[in-house]
């Protein structure tokens, strides 16, 4: 049965508020070592050789990894949502729907990359229609991959500019949230002094001019501060994250509303 989503973003988002309470800062410390959880392969293989081979083959060991930390993460948020269990038992339960979510995952890039070719439009339409994959196979793990997009397209059948609009209510969260990183970058971050340019310089005197200013800029970016307020965002990701699972079971029929409050449908998975 087909659903649309008629609430406000503010109530989705109020929804995710009065689900989170008391969970927020778990649910931060889940999306912060999920992030470095999916960097550190890249990063260690990175440091330890420069093998075109073996990069290749850890690029594809960690796409794998991201996939596995992809289905954990949306299973963790939906708990969150729904109000259920969040232990690492909960968290750990989907990892046997690794090659199923691997497999989803390349026909969905393969499906947005040939819409992609007629336009940019259609490629970012078919990527919103791929948008509940993954809450589709944890929701029904005995679907096939082809079948959790299918799910996903029916899921997202009239409600996709109420996705985009949830999506686009976080911006200012987000602006907000950068600010600190941005004032302190400003006021004390390395300045690339245009005195040292002239029509004049050679291409070894740029190269050398560039190659310093860009090693200032590595060790800023590593220093505690810059790298303490670079996470800030993470605080809108855990409520955007829990937000979006909302969406999620409003659109699929999971939750009705009524009278701006939420309440569980006939087919809800609670």
């Amino acid at each position: 049965m087909k659903t649309i989503v008629t609430i406000p973003c503010r109530t989705i988002r109020a929804m995710a508020r009065e689900m989170l309470r008391g969970r927020y800062w778990m649910t931060v410390l889940v999306v912060l070592c999920c992030r470095i959880l999916g960097s550190a392969p890249g990063m260690i293989a990175s440091a330890l050789t420069d093998n075109e081979v073996i990069l290749t083959i850890v690029e594809c060991a960690a796409f794998v990894f991201e996939i596995s930390l992809t289905l954990c993460s949306t299973k963790y948020f939906l708990s969150v949502f729904r109000g259920q269990e969040t232990g690492i038992d909960r968290f750990t339960e989907p990892l046997y729907l690794t090659w199923k979510g691997v497999l989803m995952e390349i026909i969905s890039y393969v499906q947005i990359f040939l819409w992609s070719l007629l336009f940019v439009v259609p490629g970012i339409i078919c990527a919103i229609k791929h948008a509940q994959n993954f809450y589709a196979m944890i929701d029904n793990p005995e679907l096939t991959p082809m079948e959790s997009i299918h799910r996903s397209h029916e899921i997202m059948d009239g409600n996709k500019w109420k996705y985009v609009k949830l999506l686009l209510s976080f911006i200012g969260w987000y602006l907000l949230a950068d600010l600190p990183a941005i004032l302190y970058q400003y006021f004390y971050g390395p300045v690339l002094d245009m005195m040292y340019f002239s029509d004049t310089m050679t291409y070894e005197q740029f190269y050398m001019i560039m190659q310093g200013y860009l090693e200032k800029v590595r060790a800023f970016n590593a220093s505690p501060i810059p790298m303490l307020l670079s996470l800030i965002p993470l605080l809108v990701v855990a409520y955007r994250s829990v937000a979006l699972s909302a969406f999620y079971d409003l659109a699929a029929g999971n939750l009705i509303v009524q009278d701006g409050s939420a309440l569980p449908g006939e087919d809800t998975v609670y």
